[in-house]
Protein backbone atom coordinates (compact mmCIF):
# COMPACT_ATOMS: atom_id res chain seq x y z
CA UNK A 1 0.00 0.00 0.00
CA UNK A 2 1.51 3.60 -0.52
CA UNK A 3 0.27 7.06 -1.35
CA UNK A 4 -0.74 8.12 -4.83
CA UNK A 5 -0.33 11.63 -6.16
CA UNK A 6 0.57 13.54 -9.29
CA UNK A 7 2.99 16.34 -10.08
CA UNK A 8 2.34 19.39 -12.24
CA UNK A 9 4.55 21.94 -13.92
CA UNK A 10 6.56 24.23 -11.60
CA UNK A 11 4.65 27.25 -10.39
CA UNK A 12 7.56 29.22 -8.95
CA UNK A 13 5.21 30.82 -6.43
CA UNK A 14 6.21 31.51 -2.81
CA UNK A 15 3.75 32.07 0.08
CA UNK A 16 3.39 35.55 1.43
CA UNK A 17 3.12 37.17 4.86
CA UNK A 18 3.61 35.10 8.01
CA UNK A 19 4.05 31.90 5.99
CA UNK A 20 7.05 33.42 4.17
CA UNK A 21 8.79 34.29 7.43
CA UNK A 22 8.22 30.72 8.63
CA UNK A 23 9.71 29.29 5.46
CA UNK A 24 12.69 31.64 5.61
CA UNK A 25 13.48 30.15 9.02
CA UNK A 26 13.55 26.67 7.47
CA UNK A 27 15.73 27.47 4.46
CA UNK A 28 17.25 30.47 2.73
CA UNK A 29 15.29 31.14 -0.43
CA UNK A 30 18.06 33.20 -2.03
CA UNK A 31 17.73 35.55 -4.93
CA UNK A 32 16.70 32.90 -7.49
CA UNK A 33 13.17 31.48 -7.61
CA UNK A 34 12.62 28.02 -6.11
CA UNK A 35 10.98 25.21 -8.07
CA UNK A 36 7.62 24.23 -6.60
CA UNK A 37 5.56 21.13 -7.40
CA UNK A 38 2.08 20.21 -6.25
CA UNK A 39 1.40 16.80 -4.69
CA UNK A 40 -0.52 15.14 -1.86
CA UNK A 41 0.62 13.56 1.37
CA UNK A 42 -0.62 10.00 1.79
CA UNK A 43 0.17 7.34 4.39
CA UNK A 44 3.01 5.08 3.27
CA UNK A 45 0.96 2.11 4.43
CA UNK A 46 -2.75 2.24 3.66
CA UNK A 47 -4.86 -0.92 3.53
CA UNK A 48 -8.45 -1.72 2.71
CA UNK A 49 -10.06 -4.38 4.89
CA UNK A 50 -12.72 -6.35 3.06
CA UNK A 51 -15.18 -8.99 4.21
CA UNK A 52 -13.83 -12.46 3.52
CA UNK A 53 -17.14 -14.13 4.32
CA UNK A 54 -20.87 -13.47 4.05
CA UNK A 55 -22.53 -12.77 7.38
CA UNK A 56 -24.23 -10.42 9.80
CA UNK A 57 -22.11 -7.88 11.67
CA UNK A 58 -22.84 -8.63 15.33
CA UNK A 59 -20.14 -6.31 16.68
CA UNK A 60 -18.53 -3.07 15.45
CA UNK A 61 -16.02 -1.79 17.97
CA UNK A 62 -14.32 1.34 16.60
CA UNK A 63 -15.24 4.61 14.94
CA UNK A 64 -13.32 6.56 12.31
CA UNK A 65 -10.33 8.48 13.64
CA UNK A 66 -9.36 5.89 16.27
CA UNK A 67 -5.77 4.66 16.38
CA UNK A 68 -5.48 0.87 16.58
CA UNK A 69 -2.64 -1.63 16.87
CA UNK A 70 -1.95 -4.48 14.45
CA UNK A 71 -4.24 -7.44 15.06
CA UNK A 72 -6.97 -5.40 16.74
CA UNK A 73 -10.46 -6.84 16.17
CA UNK A 74 -12.45 -4.08 14.50
CA UNK A 75 -15.72 -5.95 13.97
CA UNK A 76 -17.26 -9.40 14.40
CA UNK A 77 -19.44 -11.39 12.02
CA UNK A 78 -21.88 -13.98 13.33
CA UNK A 79 -19.73 -17.08 13.85
CA UNK A 80 -22.19 -19.56 15.38
CA UNK A 81 -22.61 -21.76 12.32
CA UNK A 82 -18.91 -21.81 11.52
CA UNK A 83 -18.00 -22.51 15.13
CA UNK A 84 -20.36 -25.51 15.11
CA UNK A 85 -18.82 -26.74 11.86
CA UNK A 86 -15.37 -26.45 13.43
CA UNK A 87 -16.44 -28.60 16.39
CA UNK A 88 -17.73 -31.27 14.01
CA UNK A 89 -14.44 -31.24 12.11
CA UNK A 90 -12.48 -31.62 15.34
CA UNK A 91 -14.53 -34.69 16.27
CA UNK A 92 -13.94 -36.17 12.82
CA UNK A 93 -10.20 -35.65 13.20
CA UNK A 94 -10.20 -37.42 16.58
CA UNK A 95 -12.13 -40.38 15.14
CA UNK A 96 -9.94 -40.62 12.01
CA UNK A 97 -6.74 -40.36 14.03
CA UNK A 98 -7.87 -43.14 16.33
CA UNK A 99 -8.66 -45.36 13.33
CA UNK A 100 -5.30 -44.60 11.77
CA UNK A 101 -3.40 -45.44 14.95
CA UNK A 102 -5.29 -48.72 15.20
CA UNK A 103 -4.57 -49.50 11.55
CA UNK A 104 -0.89 -48.78 12.05
CA UNK A 105 -0.66 -51.23 14.93
CA UNK A 106 -2.45 -53.90 12.91
CA UNK A 107 -0.23 -53.25 9.91
CA UNK A 108 2.90 -53.59 12.05
CA UNK A 109 1.50 -56.92 13.30
CA UNK A 110 0.88 -57.90 9.65
CA UNK A 111 -2.83 -58.34 10.35
CA UNK A 112 -4.00 -55.93 7.61
CA UNK A 113 -2.67 -55.09 4.17
CA UNK A 114 -0.62 -51.98 3.43
CA UNK A 115 -3.47 -50.56 1.35
CA UNK A 116 -5.77 -50.56 4.40
CA UNK A 117 -3.14 -48.81 6.49
CA UNK A 118 -2.58 -46.19 3.78
CA UNK A 119 -6.35 -45.65 3.42
CA UNK A 120 -6.71 -45.07 7.17
CA UNK A 121 -3.85 -42.59 7.13
CA UNK A 122 -5.38 -40.74 4.16
CA UNK A 123 -8.74 -40.51 5.95
CA UNK A 124 -6.98 -38.87 8.91
CA UNK A 125 -5.10 -36.42 6.66
CA UNK A 126 -8.31 -35.43 4.88
CA UNK A 127 -10.12 -34.92 8.20
CA UNK A 128 -7.22 -32.79 9.46
CA UNK A 129 -7.30 -30.62 6.33
CA UNK A 130 -11.06 -30.13 6.67
CA UNK A 131 -10.61 -29.14 10.32
CA UNK A 132 -7.94 -26.61 9.36
CA UNK A 133 -10.19 -25.13 6.70
CA UNK A 134 -13.09 -24.86 9.15
CA UNK A 135 -10.76 -23.14 11.62
CA UNK A 136 -9.75 -20.57 9.00
CA UNK A 137 -13.40 -19.91 8.14
CA UNK A 138 -14.23 -19.38 11.80
CA UNK A 139 -11.27 -17.04 12.38
CA UNK A 140 -12.33 -14.91 9.41
CA UNK A 141 -15.51 -13.99 11.27
CA UNK A 142 -13.30 -11.72 13.38
CA UNK A 143 -12.41 -8.65 11.26
CA UNK A 144 -8.89 -7.60 12.26
CA UNK A 145 -6.46 -4.97 11.04
CA UNK A 146 -3.14 -6.28 9.68
CA UNK A 147 -1.33 -3.00 10.45
CA UNK A 148 -1.23 -0.39 13.17
CA UNK A 149 -2.70 2.96 12.20
CA UNK A 150 -5.75 5.19 12.19
CA UNK A 151 -9.20 4.16 10.98
CA UNK A 152 -9.72 6.40 7.96
CA UNK A 153 -13.01 4.87 6.83
CA UNK A 154 -15.67 2.64 8.35
CA UNK A 155 -18.31 1.21 6.03
CA UNK A 156 -19.95 -1.42 8.24
CA UNK A 157 -22.78 -0.93 10.72
CA UNK A 158 -24.04 -3.09 13.58
CA UNK A 159 -26.58 -5.61 12.26
CA UNK A 160 -25.58 -5.10 8.63
CA UNK A 161 -25.52 -8.12 6.31
CA UNK A 162 -22.19 -8.01 4.51
CA UNK A 163 -21.11 -9.94 1.44
CA UNK A 164 -17.71 -11.39 0.72
CA UNK A 165 -15.65 -8.66 -0.92
CA UNK A 166 -17.48 -5.73 0.72
CA UNK A 167 -15.22 -2.91 1.92
CA UNK A 168 -15.49 -2.70 5.72
CA UNK A 169 -12.63 -0.44 6.86
CA UNK A 170 -9.63 1.45 5.55
CA UNK A 171 -6.61 1.82 7.82
CA UNK A 172 -3.73 4.23 7.24
CA UNK A 173 -0.48 4.48 9.16
CA UNK A 174 0.18 8.23 9.53
CA UNK A 175 3.62 7.79 11.12
CA UNK A 176 5.22 7.92 7.66
CA UNK A 177 3.68 10.00 4.89
CA UNK A 178 4.71 9.82 1.25
CA UNK A 179 4.78 12.52 -1.40
CA UNK A 180 5.18 11.38 -5.00
CA UNK A 181 6.12 13.77 -7.79
CA UNK A 182 6.26 13.48 -11.55
CA UNK A 183 8.98 15.89 -12.62
CA UNK A 184 9.75 16.99 -16.20
CA UNK A 185 12.69 15.21 -17.80
CA UNK A 186 14.55 18.53 -17.94
CA UNK A 187 15.06 18.12 -14.17
CA UNK A 188 16.62 14.66 -14.53
CA UNK A 189 20.07 14.76 -12.93
CA UNK A 190 19.27 17.80 -10.77
CA UNK A 191 17.31 15.82 -8.17
CA UNK A 192 19.02 13.17 -6.09
CA UNK A 193 18.24 10.89 -3.16
CA UNK A 194 18.96 12.63 0.14
CA UNK A 195 18.37 16.09 -1.28
CA UNK A 196 16.63 18.42 1.16
CA UNK A 197 13.26 19.89 0.21
CA UNK A 198 10.56 21.92 1.90
CA UNK A 199 7.06 20.50 2.40
CA UNK A 200 4.36 23.18 2.55
CA UNK A 201 0.94 21.69 3.46
CA UNK A 202 -2.06 23.51 2.06
CA UNK A 203 -3.60 23.73 5.54
CA UNK A 204 -3.46 22.34 9.03
CA UNK A 205 0.24 22.29 9.84
CA UNK A 206 3.36 24.42 9.39
CA UNK A 207 5.98 23.88 6.66
CA UNK A 208 8.84 21.50 7.39
CA UNK A 209 12.01 20.09 5.86
CA UNK A 210 12.30 16.58 4.39
CA UNK A 211 14.63 14.61 2.12
CA UNK A 212 14.17 12.87 -1.22
CA UNK A 213 13.90 9.13 -0.61
CA UNK A 214 14.16 7.75 -4.12
CA UNK A 215 14.53 8.97 -7.71
CA UNK A 216 13.42 6.72 -10.56
CA UNK A 217 15.55 7.80 -13.54
CA UNK A 218 13.25 6.07 -16.05
CA UNK A 219 11.46 8.73 -18.10
CA UNK A 220 7.91 7.97 -19.23
CA UNK A 221 7.91 8.50 -22.99
CA UNK A 222 4.24 9.51 -23.08
CA UNK A 223 4.37 12.22 -20.41
CA UNK A 224 8.06 13.10 -20.47
CA UNK A 225 8.29 12.82 -16.69
CA UNK A 226 10.17 10.77 -14.10
CA UNK A 227 9.12 9.78 -10.58
CA UNK A 228 10.48 11.19 -7.31
CA UNK A 229 9.47 9.81 -3.91
CA UNK A 230 9.74 11.65 -0.59
CA UNK A 231 8.97 9.84 2.67
CA UNK A 232 8.27 12.06 5.67
CA UNK A 233 8.68 11.05 9.30
CA UNK A 234 5.37 12.02 10.88
CA UNK A 235 5.54 10.27 14.24
CA UNK A 236 4.89 13.65 15.84
CA UNK A 237 1.48 13.68 14.14
CA UNK A 238 1.90 17.26 12.93
CA UNK A 239 0.98 16.47 9.32
CA UNK A 240 -2.31 15.03 8.11
CA UNK A 241 -2.58 12.29 5.51
CA UNK A 242 -4.54 13.13 2.38
CA UNK A 243 -3.87 16.88 2.40
CA UNK A 244 -2.40 18.60 -0.64
CA UNK A 245 1.02 20.15 -0.31
CA UNK A 246 3.77 21.88 -2.25
CA UNK A 247 7.29 20.49 -2.46
CA UNK A 248 9.92 23.19 -2.89
CA UNK A 249 13.37 22.50 -4.35
CA UNK A 250 15.54 25.49 -3.46
CA UNK A 251 18.31 26.45 -5.90
CA UNK A 252 20.90 26.23 -3.13
CA UNK A 253 20.10 22.52 -2.63
CA UNK A 254 19.34 21.44 -6.20
CA UNK A 255 22.90 21.00 -7.47
CA UNK A 256 23.42 18.85 -10.61
CA UNK A 257 25.54 15.73 -10.49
Amino acid sequence: AGGASAGVAPSGAEPAGDALSTLDSLADVGSAAADTFETALAPLRDVQIIARLDGEAVGVYFEEGRRVTAGTRLAQLDDRERRATLEVRKAEVARAESAWQRARRLYEQKVIAEEQYIAARSDWQIAEAQRERADIEWERCAVRTPIAGVIELRRVQMGQMVKQGDLLFRIGDPDTLRAELLLPESRLGTVRAGQRVRIIPAAGSPPRMASVTRVNPLVDSASGTFRVVIDIDNRSGELHGGVSARVVFDPVTASPR
